[in-house]
């Protein structure tokens, strides 16, 4: 399960910001995952809890946005939504595919309590 060094690798992330940055009061975490990325967000999200009980960050929330994967076809040269489990191409039905988008996990927010 790499969902666990992933967040181990977030919080980390999150403690280097906060020092920066001097946050005080850090409320939750958006992190973008994308389709094609190959983390499972739920285990993403039950792997947070675990990494941040005892912390200083326990009670940070952590969102999880889904960012649809996209790919072409190398074959035919179409160009369409995708996911782990159907990497066939729809129009030919090659799987010589080249994936476009939806491939990354990002750190987008850190929100901090008023």
């Amino acid at each position: 399960m790499h969902e666990l060094g992933i967040c181990d690798a977030l919080l980390k992330m999150l403690r280097n910001v906060a020092e920066e940055e001097q946050l005080q009061n850090v409320q939750s975490i958006t992190v973008e995952v994308g389709t094609l990325s190959g983390v499972v967000p739920r285990f993403l999200s039950d792997c947070w809890q675990a990494v941040i009980d005892g912390t200083e960050f326990a009670a940070v929330d952590m969102i999880v946005e889904t960012v649809e994967g996209e790919a072409q076809c190398i074959e035919c040269g179409e160009r369409f939504v995708a996911d782990l489990e159907r990497l066939r191409c729809p129009s030919c039905g090659g799987n010589k595919l080249t994936p476009v988008s939806g491939t990354d996990l990002t750190l987008k927010e850190i929100l901090e309590a008023n």
